[in-house]
């Protein structure tokens, strides 16, 4: 879930004459709609995609080359604080990435790592429809906004949904395609988690995920922003400050391997190098 957000300076009685199919349904029906077609489109899509990703936290800032395969992904470290790789610390990501590609055992765990942030993610997205009361907050094009509150009557039945629905927030709907491009919340309140031995999370903490279409019918992460201040115990892979951007997107064959994948890293940095 990663998206493209584009302001939305219209007011709501406006908002109200738009004759757009979508504004003839419920808000939140409309919210079930596109979150329907998102896990569908998921579970239908097998392309793999060649981007850029630059991360500003946690520090130092660093920019990579990400592979997507059938395997997984396999990543290359380019620059650091701007910075291209010395010789000696591209020798070592070669080298890493040699051990990894040769690591069946390294392979198979971040597999499931992968496979299971997927599936929370998946769950969280889900839930948007029943956990949150939305209410139509503007339009521009295609794009709809609108914003989110708890809704009181959900239950939560873990951790992440109970931090996840207290989540005050908006999201931007592309009705054209079903798609989501934005969704951003703010922990107005914090959260303790059984009275803080799980952890909390501090009041004002916030996360913004941005999609957007790199090619006709495919949509991907752009943007991933996480900013939260405490300690929660079942956070693994996300940290807690977070500023990712993915661009320069470039489909790469579907049955692409992880040998294939290095190659394909080996032949940038050369020509980088070349450059």
């Amino acid at each position: 879930m990663r998206l493209l957000f584009v302001p939305l300076l219209i007011s709501a009685p406006m908002l109200l004459m738009q004759p757009a199919a979508a504004q003839r349904l419920a808000p939140n029906d409309l919210v079930r709609k596109v979150v329907t077609n998102e896990i569908a489109v998921s579970d239908q899509d097998h392309t793999h995609w060649m981007y850029r990703e630059e991360a500003k936290r946690p520090p130092p800032s660093k920019e990579k080359t990400v592979v997507e395969t059938r395997n997984g992904e396999l990543t290359s470290l380019d620059k650091i604080d701007g910075r291209p790789l010395t010789p000696e610390q591209r020798s070592a990501e070669d080298q890493r990435i040699r051990n990894y590609v040769a690591d069946n055992d390294q392979q198979r765990s971040a597999r499931r790592n992968s496979a299971s942030d997927d599936k929370q993610s998946a769950e969280l997205f889900a839930m948007l429809p029943d956990a949150f009361l939305f209410k139509y907050a503007g339009t521009s094009g295609d794009n709809v906004k609108l914003t989110f509150v708890p809704n009181p009557d959900f239950h939560a039945h873990n951790a992440e949904a109970f931090v996840f629905h207290k989540m005050d927030g908006y999201v931007v709907l592309n009705t054209k395609e079903d798609r989501l491009a934005e969704i951003a919340g703010t922990l107005t309140n914090g959260v303790q988690l059984l009275g803080g031995l799980l952890g909390h999370l501090d009041p004002g903490g916030t996360f913004d995920v941005r999609q957007e279409e790199v090619a006709p019918g495919h949509w991907k992460v752009s943007r991933l922003e996480v900013n939260m201040t405490g300690k929660v115990l079942f956070f693994k892979t996300i940290n807690e400050q977070q500023d990712e951007t993915h661009s320069h997107f470039e489909q790469v064959p579907e049955g692409l391997t992880l040998a294939q994948a290095e190659q394909m890293l080996h032949q940038r940095s050369a020509d980088k190098a070349a450059e």
